[in-house]
This record gives C-alpha cells, sequence and structure tokens, in this order.
C-alpha cells in the first residue's frame, strides 16, 4: 500500500474502499472484481483511488495487514494468560466482529494470505507455550514444532467451517468441541515419560 495518510479525507477513503471491496468480494470472485468496481461502489474517482493504493490487490493486502494486527494482538492478550492455543479468542474475536471487510475477506478465496499468515502467528505464539509446559519433563515424543503445526491447523480448519456454516454454536461452545476434539491427544503426549 501507499504510504498511508492519517488526514480525515484519507481515512474516509480507505474505509469507502475497504467497505466497497468487502461487499464486492461477498457477491463475486475476488478474480472477477475490477478497480471500476470498487470505485463505483465507493462512489469515489479513479485519481483519488490511485493516490492511495496501487491497484486491487494492494487493497487486498492491506485488508488483510490491518486484520492480521487485530487477530495478532487476540494471539498475544492470550499468550499474556498463559494459555496454549488462543482459540477462545479467536473464535470471539469473529463472532463479535462487526468489520465486514474482515467478515467476507474470512469467507473469501481471497482471504488465504490471511489464513496462512494467521496459521504463521499461531504457531509462533503456541510452540513457546508448549516448550514452557515441557520444561521440566523430558522431549515428548512427538517434536513440538510438530504439535504446535497441528493445533494451529485443526483450529484454523474448525473456525473456517464454523464461518462458513454462519457460526452456528456461540463461541464459548465452539472453543469447547476445539478443545474436547484437538488436544486430549496432546495433553497425553505431554504427560508421557
Amino acid at each position: 500500500m501507499k504510504q498511508q495518510k492519517a488526514d480525515r479525507r484519507s481515512q474516509r477513503t480507505y474505509r469507502l474502499v475497504s467497505s466497497a471491496f468487502a461487499e464486492l468480494m461477498v457477491e463475486k470472485p475476488y478474480d472477477e472484481i475490477l478497480v471500476q468496481d470498487i470505485l463505483d461502489r465507493a462512489d469515489i474517482g479513479r485519481t483519488t483511488f490511485y493516490a492511495h493504493y496501487f491497484d486491487k490487490e494492494d487493497v487486498l493486502n492491506s485488508i488483510v495487514e490491518q486484520e492480521l494486527e487485530r487477530l495478532t494482538r487476540q494471539i498475544t492478550h492470550a499468550a499474556a494468560r498463559q494459555r496454549v492455543v488462543p482459540s477462545l479468542e479467536l473464535f470471539e474475536h469473529v463472532y463479535h466482529s462487526q468489520n465486514q471487510p474482515f467478515l467476507a475477506l474470512m469467507r473469501s478465496r481471497a482471504g488465504e494470505p490471511l489464513w496462512e499468515a494467521l496459521h504463521t502467528a499461531l504457531c509462533q505464539a503456541i510452540e513457546p507455550a508448549l516448550c514452557t509446559l515441557c520444561a521440566k519433563k523430558r522431549s515428548p515424543s512427538i517434536p513440538l514444532p510438530v504439535v504446535s503445526q497441528y493445533l494451529a491447523g485443526a483450529l484454523l480448519t474448525l473456525l473456517k467451517w464454523w464461518i462458513a456454516a454462519d457460526m452456528p454454536y456461540p463461541p464459548e461452545q465452539i472453543e469447547s468441541i476445539f478443545q474436547q476434539l484437538a488436544l486430549p491427544g496432546v495433553w497425553a503426549m505431554l504427560k508421557e515419560k
């Protein structure tokens, strides 16, 4: 993204473009969205758009960066509470989000860069938490990087399904389901001698 401007008009442009882009992602695949579609929906001129963005991919990357920053704060908050997997925080963040660009992105194939970055961020949070749990024990039978990949993947797969299914369970219930499905094997592996 071009140098982000902080004045009110620029902030308004960023909001309009993000909102327009999110609405369009709900209506059609990312590949079919044109810059002109964004301009029409946001009701802004081409010059204004190009003063803020390079192209539609730049809009997508901007939204991904903003959302990843928000989600990373949730993961960091969970780590501060000494939770191994920040599943409840992620489910709550998505469930309570009024952020249309975020929800549209999560439901779209265009959101894959966000999912990949989120997977990396989760692994980076989970592995140190597992290391802390294993610090006084001998090495677990399964390498901790493998366990963190497994937990991050399982969480994100369930999160994707939950979003696609229009969040049929409240965050606490889906988090409990995740805990019941994913963690018993991990706890058993950590207790092995």
